[in-house]
């Protein structure tokens, strides 16, 4: 078996990649959408699963709007945590 230099190693490395990458965006075509109504909006729009009826489903819109706010929730609670840690080490180290 032969070395194979880094030049070698890097072409092919970028090759596979490209190729990976060509795959996914030929498998991203093939999904089949579903046309469902909004549960926020009352919209129609597509999404690329089968619904259940026990969750609800939203447009893009929606959803954008919907996850916007539940991360700025999520990470005020993580701040309080952290702060909370924060004062009791700082207690612990009689520092204040």
């Amino acid at each position: 078996m032969g070395r194979r230099n880094f030049e070698d190693v890097h072409k092919s490395g970028r090759r596979d990649s490209r190729r990976d990458s060509n795959s996914y965006s030929r498998n991203r075509r093939d999904i089949e959408m579903t046309k469902v109504i909004c549960s926020s909006c009352g919209k129609e729009c597509e999404v690329p699963f089968r619904p259940t009826s026990t969750k609800p489903v939203y447009c893009n819109d929606c959803f954008a709007k919907k996850n916007k706010g539940s991360s700025d929730k999520t990470s005020n609670r993580d701040f309080d945590i952290i702060n909370e840690k924060l004062n009791k080490i700082m207690k612990a180290l009689k520092i204040e």
